[in-house]
């Protein structure tokens, strides 16, 4: 993950040194959006009325509480990412194809919360919360992570100005990754628990193989110098 941040952030670094160099009236342009990758910030370059690159990152976190595979959890949704794209204005106007890359933080945290009477049931073996102790997990996807989608990028008058933005895609960031652990329970690092845990975590990992492709919607304010 460490990675494609460093690459991705190098890449915004280039993408806004070619704005503050090179750009004329109506290249550069920053932006605000909110939808389902969280609350973000980008700068964009217009190589002409056709192509232009954008660099951003975005960022939202909330919790919820849900059952998964029988179990009832405590979850917060951490969304991070910073992305680049490549528009094609294919007409020369507002509306536009994009490819782009993210540096991808999408996480899940968890913690279980016991049943009625103080129990878990873990791949169908009921263990009580002091042999189980607290039982927590995390999911997290590909690290780098391509993107496709299309949307309408308001560039403003012939001088720049304010301008609207939409944006509908997919992210493709892989099957989830779930690890989940039990500590300070009498049987915490024991074979029949730990067995138990690892068939829970393959239960998740199916149950949340739904977000491999996470759709991508967002709505925002342009302002083009």
């Amino acid at each position: 993950m460490v990675c494609g941040r460093q690459w991705l952030a190098g890449g915004a670094l280039v993408a806004l040194g070619l704005a503050t160099t090179g750009a004329r009236a109506g290249d550069l342009s920053l932006g605000i959006s909110a939808g389902t990758p969280g609350i973000g910030v980008e700068a964009g370059w217009s190589f002409n009325d056709f192509l232009a690159l954008r660099a951003g990152a975005q960022a939202f976190s909330y919790g919820y509480d849900g059952e998964e595979s029988g179990i009832e959890y405590d979850s917060d949704l951490d969304l991070r990412s910073g992305a680049l794209y490549l528009d094609w204005h294919p007409f020369g106007g507002g509306f536009h194809l994009s490819a782009g890359v993210f540096a991808n933080g999408n996480e899940v945290d968890a913690q279980a919360v016991p049943g009625p009477g103080g129990t878990y049931e873990i791949d169908g073996i009921e263990f009580t919360t002091a042999e189980v102790g607290t039982l927590a997990g995390t999911a997290d996807f590909d690290s780098v992570a391509p993107y496709l989608g299309l949307g309408w990028r308001g560039r403003g008058g012939e001088d720049g100005g304010f301008g609207f933005s939409a944006a509908l895609g997919v992210l493709f960031q892989g099957s989830a990754d779930v690890t989940l652990s039990s500590t300070g329970g009498t049987l915490s690092g024991e074979p029949l628990l730990q067995d138990a845990i690892a068939a829970e975590e393959r239960e998740l990992e199916d149950e949340v193989d739904q977000y491999e492709f996470y759709p991508v919607l967002s709505l925002g304010v342009t302002y083009t110098f």
